[in-house]
């Protein structure tokens, strides 16, 4: 009895590191994106302090690999004698990494251009979409890297344009089933062929005000078919895009720095425009508190401890989700420690429900602000919207809330 006890005290020393550990790794890797983004040189004595194996980790899971090697190597050519500790030898394997992704950014945009050449000889009207235009806006080239190429096109010529995929060989994953097609070709194509902005059954806030963007494309010189957004159009749709995330699984640090680059790329947008319509869309709580963050952490001259309390709590979901959200997958990941088949303490398990259940106050507000603004304008009230959140999700989603409970009790 005497052994059990010390080796269950171990085993929670051991995890209790563990996770102390993965925490340290997000925000070191954070440090490295402001550096990187900034054009800064990391202080090597900070770099000496990270493990980083679980910082390659970390910026592989929020698509950010590329933009911390970058930083890693300013360093490493700032001074050739610097020595760089890497035991796991986990160096290559991210340099590796980011020579890849910025290859796959390079393809992807030659493969663009074939489409956008087809779409101008058949007269299709078309639209390039989120990291398509961010991904120009950094300071290096792969520096954001992509996932796939959106483009919203004319909703007539839908059978055309998938016809013209698959004789240029790519597989079809969905065609006809929601508001965008997916068209798939090794090694790393992928296309997403939006007929609408977003879906009519989304429940979005701003659901009506993108059934009618059309009128506000204008179009690209030189190009007959091909149309833009306005730079205030462009960034209320990544914001909207966003918070679609935001609100559902998550979103991670990246939207946040796609923010931090937009606004730094585009000084002059017209905020009287921006403030009327992000009226219109129910967004002006998410866009002030998202562009105060981003604003604020990736300033050169930030201090962790000049963040407000609400704001730590907005910058740790953000950090600790993966690029596209789904939190509960990286919490499965890391919950179970690195060896499949781990078990997952209960106390992370209820810790993880707690948390799904009883969101954070900014989360909270957020949530009313989407579907119970009732409770905003009656703030007297808002001790009582959590517990009626719970009782909506069990009525309108009980079978949902049933699986995701089934499946951390399981782990």
């Amino acid at each position: 009895m005497v052994m059990d006890g010390r080796n269950t005290s171990l085993k929670k020393k051991e995890e209790a590191l563990e996770k102390e550990q993965w925490t340290a790794a997000a925000w070191d890797m954070l440090y490295l994106v402001q550096c990187g983004i900034n054009s800064i040189v990391p202080d090597p004595e900070r770099i000496v302090e990270m493990n980083l194996e679980k910082v390659y980790a970390r910026s592989k899971s929020q698509s950010l690999e590329v933009l911390t090697y970058m930083a890693l190597e300013s360093l490493m050519k700032s001074d050739p004698q610097i020595a760089i500790p890497d035991e796991t030898q986990v160096l290559p394997r991210w340099r590796v990494a980011k020579n890849k992704a910025i290859a796959k950014n390079l393809m992807m945009d030659a493969a663009r251009e074939q489409l956008f050449a087809f779409l101008e000889e058949q007269g299709i009207w078309h639209v390039a979409l989120k990291g398509v235009v961010l991904c120009h806006l950094y300071p290096k080239y792969g520096m954001r890297q992509m996932a796939d190429n959106d483009i919203l096109f004319d909703l007539s010529f839908r059978q055309e344009v998938h016809d013209w995929f698959v004789e240029q060989g790519y597989d079809v994953k969905s065609f006809q089933k929601v508001y965008h097609d997916v068209y798939l070709k090794k090694p790393v194509y992928n296309f997403e062929m939006h007929t609408a902005l977003f879906s009519e059954s989304a429940q979005l806030p701003f659901e009506k005000y993108y059934l009618t963007i059309n009128d506000k494309l204008l179009p690209v010189p030189g190009k007959p078919f091909e149309y833009c957004m306005t730079d205030e159009d462009f960034y209320l749709y990544v914001l909207a895009h966003e918070y679609k995330h935001y609100s559902g699984d998550g979103t991670g640090l990246r939207f946040l720095l796609d923010l931090y680059v937009y606004l730094r790329a585009k000084e002059n947008l017209n905020w009287k425009y921006l403030h009327g319509e992000l009226e219109k869309m129910g967004l002006v709580t998410f866009e002030k508190q998202m562009r105060e963050l981003a604003e604020t952490v990736f300033s050169p001259k930030w201090n962790a401890h000049t963040l407000a309390k609400r704001e730590k709590i907005l910058l740790k979901s953000l950090l600790f989700s993966r690029a596209y959200g789904a939190r509960m997958d990286f919490w499965h990941e890391h919950a179970r420690g690195q060896e499949t088949g781990n078990k997952v303490p209960i106390e992370a398990k209820v810790r993880y429900l707690k948390d799904r259940l009883f969101l954070d106050s900014v989360h909270m507000e957020i949530w009313c602000q989407r579907y119970e603004p009732y409770f905003l304008r009656h703030r007297w009230l808002m001790p009582v919207a959590p517990v009626w959140r719970i009782g909506r999700r069990i009525l309108e989603k009980g079978k949902d809330v049933k699986d995701e409970v089934d499946a951390v009790r399981k782990l």
